[in-house]
């Protein structure tokens, strides 16, 4: 490879994007130029301020390389992915906000329902929020409710079989779907106005309720029509409280930065048809110091792949770095213009500093509980670096464990631990492939295997692209010395550690085959390798009880004469589960579509003889 001197000589006159890189050949940077040389030969003039992102930066560069691209737009694209997948230490990265509630609704259900979570997820449902408290997302549903009664049950609804309503329909919170009571059609009315609603949009949901209610009138349904004069009357009466933020137009984000010397938070306005619908709010890890400029720039690609919808105007606290590669592609991903603005005075500069008051309030908080949180766990980390006597400290761990039923279901679970705290979107899990009988030592090296082996491949997963500061295996001197002969073979050197138990099965030492260490002896070490040990155990026992129960579904179902694949789709759909189907009487099964009652009597009589 290349020397950094030989390759700032040689960088081109030409758009692109530059990987910079440490001693454990680790991306801890990546960058994009309109011109390649410009800007990366700018990195290595001299620093005014040695504590400064760029001089931390430059300090810890043992690599540099770059991919030159026709465009700035093609950088700009390219720069994002390669921070999504190796999210460099001094890079801008977004932290999405999971951790706050939002409003779902799972339009991709036949019979949508509403309900409070706090993970968006790319699902095909409808999310509203980023809310802050939960008091107002609560309140926010129940208000959705008494307007339009979407259920919030998880009842499965099948048109042709009526249950009986919940107390939530008695007292008018829910429009009982599962009975019938409402068609398929009317409750989808209910679900796209409850939609506009949150989006903001209720003049057309009052146009659409007062074209509903006249209709009803002329067809003499007086009571119906009475229901959706009150609807109307109460939204009414929250548009007319609300607000005007803007009257000019009818679609735009507000976007703006508050940062510390460490920190950044930025803060997103939607206004839809002219009024503040809601507010989203992030935490910018990484150095505060870096230009505003770059870090809008950063901010805006990586918010508005996650939250497609762009509207037509972006009012900016500041100018990004490149305005208009970021339009061009802002334009394509919208499918029209999208304009950016930074206002200087008026409405939308107001909004603006709304916006960064928002901001400046995300960061105190993220502060006072997350940063707080983060302290104690570096803390264990480095008591952990210490008693292990690590070279580095164990930012991500990786923790193994193995669980089987007898000589089936034999499984593993891969877990990970990055800062202290459990990274659960990089959790993955295997089901022997090799080994066929209970034999955890060779199951242990079958998932380490598999495991490094897609590393070395260079996998695109996330989950395998990078190598563990500390690999954990649940077990004692044996289980590391299987696992040390696994990586040995494969040429990776990581520390390997044994979490060994005492008689009561709880989480006592810490071992690798030479030495041992006592964890009674510091109580922050033992409750965090408790947790990681407990975590480990229980998504590898999961698994192996998901995948026994589906043998038993299998079996029980599948071993009856006259039930096949469509046949126990539908049953399973009516019923949910073969428990259910087990405690239903004959007449209910012979409802279900394809079923009759000859054939559901044999169902009754095979599961009568299988009931555990």
């Amino acid at each position: 490879m290349a020397s950094i001197e030989e390759t700032l000589k040689n960088l081109p006159d030409s758009p692109g994007v530059y990987i910079m890189r440490d001693s454990d050949h680790t991306v801890i940077y990546v960058g994009k130029a309109k011109i390649l040389k410009n800007r990366v030969k700018s990195y290595f003039q001299h620093q005014k301020d040695p504590y400064s992102k760029t001089a931390m930066l430059v300090s810890n560069i043992e690599s540099l390389e770059y991919i030159v691209t026709h465009t700035e737009e093609e950088a700009l694209i390219l720069e994002n992915t390669l921070i999504k997948r190796h999210k460099p230490k001094y890079n801008i990265l977004l932290k999405d906000d999971k951790t706050y509630p939002h409003i779902r609704i799972t339009v991709q259900d036949d019979f949508p329902r509403v309900e409070i979570t706090r993970r968006v997820e790319k699902d095909g449902a409808k999310y509203f929020g980023t809310f802050v408290k939960m008091s107002a997302v609560k309140d926010s549903i129940e208000l959705l409710r008494k307007l339009f009664p979407i259920r919030t049950c998880r009842r499965q609804i099948a048109p042709e079989k009526k249950q009986r309503p919940c107390l939530y329909h008695h007292i008018g919170l829910c429009s009982a779907p599962c009975s019938g009571n409402i068609t398929r059609e009317e409750y989808e009315d209910l679900v796209k106005n409850a939609i506009a609603f949150l989006d903001g949009r209720h003049e057309d949901v009052i146009k659409k309720l007062e074209t509903e209610m006249e209709r009803l009138s002329e067809e003499l349904k007086f009571e119906r029509a009475a229901v959706i004069r009150d609807r109307l009357k109460s939204i009414t009466e929250i548009y007319k409280k609300q607000a005007v933020s803007s009257t000019k137009f009818d679609e735009r984000d507000v976007v703006a930065l508050y940062s510390d010397d460490w920190n950044y938070a930025a803060s997103v306005l939607s206004i839809r048809g002219g009024r503040l619908i809601g507010k989203r709010a992030y935490v910018l890890e990484g150095m505060g110091a870096a230009p505003a400029g770059e870090t809008m720039e950063s901010f805006i690609v990586q918010y508005y792949e996650q939250y497609p919808e762009v509207p037509k105007e972006i009012a900016l606290q500041v100018e990004p770095e490149s305005p208009e590669a970021l339009t061009e592609i802002l334009s394509q991903k919208r499918g029209g213009k999208v304009t950016l603005i930074v206002p200087q005075r008026g409405t939308k500069a107001e909004l603006v500093d709304m916006a960064e008051q928002n901001a400046r309030e995300e960061l105190e908080l993220y502060k006072l509980s997350v940063l707080s949180a983060q302290a104690k766990s570096m803390e264990v980390l480095k008591k952990l670096q210490e008693a292990l006597r690590l070279e580095h400290l164990p930012r991500t761990i990786e923790a193994y464990d193995i669980s089987n039923t007898g000589s089936t279901e034999i499984v593993s679970s891969m877990v990970v631990f990055y800062e202290g705290k459990a990274d659960t979107k990089n959790y993955r899990r295997f089901k022997m492939k090799i080994i066929t009988e209970q034999n955890d030592y060779g199951s242990m090296q079958e998932t380490l295997l598999r495991r490094f082996n897609r590393y070395l491949s260079g996998s695109a997963d996330e989950a395998f692209s990078a190598l563990p500061d500390l690999i954990l295996v649940d077990g004692g001197a044996q289980h590391v010395n299987v696992a040390k002969e696994v990586l040995n073979d494969l040429g990776i050197n990581v520390p390997v550690w044994g979490m060994a138990k005492d008689d009561r099965h709880r989480s006592h030492r810490l071992v690798n085959g030479v030495a041992g260490i006592d964890l009674n002896k510091d109580r922050d070490i033992l409750r965090f390798i408790a947790s990681v040990q407990n975590e480990a155990h229980r998504y590898a026992l999961q698994y192996n009880k998901n995948l026994r129960k589906k043998r038993i579904i299998k079996s029980e179902l599948d071993d009856i004469h006259g039930v096949g694949l469509a046949r126990k789709k539908s049953l399973l759909k009516a019923f949910g589960s073969v428990k259910k189907i087990r405690e239903a009487d004959v007449d209910e099964i012979a409802r279900v579509e394809g079923i009759g009652p000859k054939l559901a009597e044999t169902i009754k009589a095979g599961l009568s003889k299988s009931e555990p």
